[in-house]
């Protein structure tokens, strides 16, 4: 079985006030066209596929002609939501795109219940003399009910994960889609099972699902994986993570062969070759500029036997950041090896301000330049400044126990901390 593995398309996002709809149309392009050359079994996309919960008219238009063309070329598509996506949103008409190949996963909900594209709550929108006792058998999807109040009972027994079994020359291959999930969530889900942090919800999810290690099994996740403690390589146009608190260690993983994860965007590998980032398709950021894009091929043949590969994206479009003097800059013989068409952050050496630059640099070449800073005797002293004021990064437990003593003339206790760590935890959940 042979799959690509793609994560973070973050459809309809502008990056400084520029929109990469055209940049996202040509690189899902290129992919498609990989997929002509390489002929894949199955796309599987790691969550974030809109850049926003309500994603605009073109990124909707533009996921919605990726697909069709995936569909064309008999691709099964596997399609979690990210924490940039909205769950609802993602999972909506996701019993009807089954039956086209394109798998997407529902939302989890409390009692281990899913939903895909109805919510409970339409229940109550139905006339009191509706039976549904005759319909109950016609609304049974690839994850269980819809979520008729007859079936409630049979629905919680439903594992909030539920695998989509594919088939090839070895036998079959489970797939677990696994959407974005915060901890609050799975305590919701299962209420009996003792949940403090994430990687304990995940556990809880890996469990319920009941994975057998003995078979070929894939898990898409959208999460911050950790291996051991060890911080995978981050970038500025991620998501910001205070403290580690939402880390998930690989280890929860182990029955799987391969776990295509999405959330950070730059390509690696967490723990084992076979846990693994696909990164985003494009650079959203100048601290991604050294990044190379690609897609994850990924071939998985008996148990255990998994290679992959990565087949570089070059985009319509690159990311560079110049250095030097103005008139330097302004120069043709500077200009002459680069593209017009490019992003450009621009960092001036001037002592002085040079009046108007930013409209200057882009009327000369530079019309996609996206940021202009200064690196002068100025700014250095300026950042020495900032740098003697603030204070290094800390754990937000560290700032409240530091404050706490000083209000308090005593430290915070065991169960202060604990509690404090909980609620923490969960205000930063919230604003995800």
């Amino acid at each position: 079985m042979k799959f690509f593995h793609l994560a973070d398309l973050h459809l309809g996002k502008r990056v400084n006030g520029f929109p990469m709809i055209e940049d996202q149309k040509y690189i899902l392009n290129r992919i498609i066209e990989l997929a002509d050359s390489e002929h894949p079994d199955a796309v599987m996309i790691a969550g974030d596929v809109y850049d926003k919960s309500i994603p605009s008219v073109e990124a909707v238009n533009l996921m919605d002609d990726f697909l069709v063309s995936l569909v064309r070329r008999n691709l099964q598509v596997f399609i979690i939501s990210g924490n940039h996506d909205s769950a609802e949103r993602i999972s909506y008409g996701g019993r009807v795109m089954e039956e086209s190949g394109i798998h997407i996963s529902p939302r989890i909900m409390g009692s281990g219940r899913l939903t895909s594209d109805k919510e409970d709550a339409e229940e109550t929108d139905m006339p009191e003399e509706t039976d549904m006792s005759e319909d109950a058998s016609l609304s049974q999807g690839p994850f269980g009910s819809s979520g008729t109040r007859e079936d409630e009972e049979d629905q919680a027994e439903i594992p909030a994960v539920c695998p989509v079994c594919l088939e090839d020359a070895y036998g079959p291959l489970y797939v677990y889609l696994i959407p974005y999930i915060h901890p609050s969530v799975v305590r919701e889900a299962y209420p009996e099972e003792k949940i403090t942090d994430w990687t304990q919800a995940m556990e809880v999810l890996v469990r319920k699902a009941h994975v057998d290690p003995a078979a070929r099994n894939i898990a898409v996740a959208h999460q911050y994986v950790t291996a051991s403690g060890t911080r995978p390589e981050e970038c500025d146009s991620e998501q910001k993570h205070i403290g580690g608190l939402d880390n998930v260690e690989y280890s929860v993983f182990d029955a799987f062969d391969y776990v295509a994860l999405g959330h950070l965007h730059g390509p690696q590998r967490i723990g084992r070759d076979t846990v693994r980032y696909a990164g985003s398709p494009l650079k959203y950021s100048f601290s991604e500029e050294k990044h190379r894009k690609s897609v994850t091929l990924v071939e998985i043949k008996d148990k255990g036997n998994v290679e992959y590969r990565q087949l570089p994206l070059i985009p319509v479009r690159d990311f560079k950041t110049l250095r030097g003097t103005f008139s330097e800059l302004m120069s043709p013989a500077f200009t002459a090896p680069l593209s017009a068409e490019d992003y450009y952050r621009i960092i001036l050496t001037d002592e002085q301000d040079i009046d108007q630059a930013p409209a200057r640099l882009r009327k000369y070449f530079y019309k996609n330049l996206m940021d202009l800073e200064y690196d002068n005797t100025r700014t250095r002293t300026q950042s020495g400044i900032d740098a003697e004021e603030g204070e290094l990064e800390k754990e937000p437990i560290e700032v409240l126990q530091e404050l706490f003593l000083k209000q308090n003339g005593m430290p915070m206790n065991d169960f202060q901390t604990q509690l404090a760590n909980r609620l923490i935890e969960e205000i930063w959940g919230a604003q995800q």
